[in-house]
């Protein structure tokens, strides 16, 4: 069974930007400055020429927690629960290291 990635941002405009990837839509996660860590996803309409992104803000330097984190969410028991929160800014749940807010950004 998949393991799917939750997120939720909150836009000051009071509209949230809601996400679900599958794990194996997962492209890449890298450093995008000392203080973001973004994760590339296959966008949900297929095609390869825009990814979809998520862009985590946490404290500076903390990358290597978060990627951690984020991949021990990812191998995590698939069978026991396919539905994995990773953030959830409107409920204020973040289960990545030191993340406070986040950015989804879809190519559709």
């Amino acid at each position: 069974m998949e393991r799917y990635l939750y997120f939720t941002d909150s836009a000051a405009d009071g509209n949230a930007d809601l996400a679900l990837y599958p794990t194996s839509a997962v492209g890449g996660i890298f450093a995008a400055s000392a203080t973001t860590t973004t994760i590339n996803f296959v966008p949900r309409d297929g095609t390869i020429e825009t990814e979809d992104t998520i862009v985590l803000t946490h404290a500076d330097g903390d990358h290597k927690a978060v990627m951690s984190d984020l991949v021990a969410i990812i191998n995590a028991e698939r069978n026991n629960n396919p539905f994995a929160v990773v953030c959830d800014a409107i409920n204020g749940v973040y289960n990545v290291g030191s993340v406070s807010s986040l950015a989804i950004t879809s190519a559709d």
